[in-house]
């Protein structure tokens, strides 16, 4: 009996509890008809969960009272427990809804701020719209009157024009005949004008042709087809030797004539190989055309394979191994050598007479006169050069074969002879004996080509070395 009115006692604490749960709901200022909504949704939810709850404890309770007695207390204990851990799920329930709503009001919030915005822009197109209709109403309108107005010029420009053709139009022809007929007659005259003069002209262009040739014949003029160049030195100081009071000029390699024409001199039936033709031509080519091999410094010779101690160069490096000239006052011409030595001449420059000229075309040539006296006293006219300056094409070179090379200190070699320096000289051979390299010398090979099936080292005294002053 107590445990019945224990259980009686619970049940009416229970409903009690349920029956007080509250669902505190925010107001938002202007939430509008969407949060109302909410509330009564709301209160709606909460009646139902408390006749659900009651229902539920009286089934049970009805259950309990007639099995109270049965009924230990830890069961009992247990139960009740259970009912209690209800109502704490109640009211988690109950706080999760709460912020539900309040999410749900704020959002109510935005949209409606939203809504009005939207109605302000919607609003706004809608007279943009609006006035854009007009307007393309206005335009239609303009339209319409100035194209009724252009039809009605039309129709009056029509009348008029028909009401002169009517009156006018073969004054107009007449008029117009009359035109062309003077036209043709200005053209025929201007053609016979023409022929006259081409006919003048003609003849005109004979006799200056013949002027021409009169004037070659006088005085051996040869034209050609290569452009000169006005610009260089040795192009300009051929035709005319101006004073030199102090320039200073570098020997630039610009061209190689390799070999020597050779024409068999027998006679045709005795030569069966030739039969008197041309059998070889010298070539000008460009000194890319080469390859210039330096040799390695400071070297041991001894046991060494020539090809080991060579290293291939361009023309640059046979370049950087020439003197720089140096002209004072017209007088004084002096090669500044890169080993820091220096040697002076007295120079006079001419040209030579038609005895002495290269293809019927003139020399220009400079004397060197060395200053060096010998002990007696006299000049060492040994040491004295001469240089000249020879026309190919339209290009004035200076000329220079392997003796004048070897005078200015430039040491081109046959390949496989060297300079070493041994008992504190330096030396020649074509062994290699023990000593060092000098590094002085260069030799030349000529670079493969399609016409070529190998390419070989090249005797430097086959070659004529033409050089530009810059």
């Amino acid at each position: 009996m107590e445990k019945a009115k224990l259980w009686l006692r619970f049940s009416v604490f229970y409903i009690y509890k349920v029956s007080n749960l509250e669902v505190t709901i925010s107001r938002v200022p202007s939430p509008g008809a969407y949060t109302q909504t909410v509330i009564s949704k709301e209160k709606k939810m909460k009646q139902k969960i408390i006749i659900l709850l009651t229902t539920s404890l009286l089934l049970n309770s009805g259950l309990s009272a007639q099995n109270i007695e049965k009924m230990s207390k830890s069961e009992l204990r247990n139960h009740i427990i259970f009912l209690s851990t209800s109502i704490d799920s109640i009211k988690n329930e109950n706080i999760n809804l709460q912020e539900s709503i309040n999410k749900l009001s704020e959002n109510s919030s935005l949209l409606e701020k939203k809504n009005k915005k939207n109605e302000l822009e919607i609003s706004r197109l809608n007279e943009l719209i609006l006035k854009n209709e007009n307007e393309i109403k206005r335009i239609i309108s303009e339209n319409e009157t100035t194209k009724s107005k252009l039809n009605e010029e039309i129709l009056t420009l029509k009348d008029s024009i028909s009401g002169v053709l009517s009156t006018t139009n073969e004054l107009e022809i007449s008029r117009l005949n009359e035109l062309i007929l003077k036209n043709e007659n200005e053209i025929k005259r201007i053609i016979s004008e023409n022929e006259t003069t081409k006919s003048k002209l003609n003849e005109e262009i004979l006799t200056l042709k013949d002027s021409i040739s009169g004037v070659r014949s006088r005085t051996n003029v040869v034209s050609t087809s290569t452009t000169f160049n006005s610009n260089d030195f040795l192009n300009k100081y051929y035709f005319d030797q101006v004073p030199l009071p102090n320039n200073s000029y570098s020997l630039v390699l610009t061209k190689l004539i390799y070999s020597n024409s050779l024409s068999s001199h027998r006679n045709y039936y005795d030569d069966y190989n030739n039969k008197g033709g041309v059998q070889r031509l010298p070539e000008i080519l460009d000194p890319n055309s080469f390859t210039y091999w330096g040799v390695k410094p400071n070297v041991d010779t001894k046991n060494e394979n020539f090809n080991d101690l060579i290293f291939a160069n361009n023309s640059e490096y046979l370049n950087s191994k020439l003197p720089r000239i140096e002209i004072l006052k017209n007088k004084l011409f002096t090669l500044k050598y890169i080993n820091g030595t220096e040697e002076s001449f007295l120079f006079n420059v001419k040209k030579t007479g038609s005895a002495d000229n290269n293809n019927q075309r003139g020399i220009l040539q400079i004397e060197l006169a060395n200053e060096e006296v010998k002990e007696d006293g006299s000049n060492n006219t040994a040491k004295d050069m001469v240089w000249r300056f020879f026309v190919i094409g339209n290009e004035c070179y200076l000329a220079l074969n392997l003796n004048q090379l070897n005078r200015i200190d430039l040491k081109l070699f046959n390949p496989n002879t060297i300079e070493y320096y041994h008992d504190r000289q330096y030396r020649f051979t074509d062994y290699y004996y023990a000593g060092t390299t000098s590094g002085n010398e260069v030799y030349l090979s000529r670079n493969i080509d399609s016409y070529m099936e190998s390419s070989n080292y090249i005797n430097p005294d086959e070659l004529i070395y033409l050089f530009k002053l810059k």
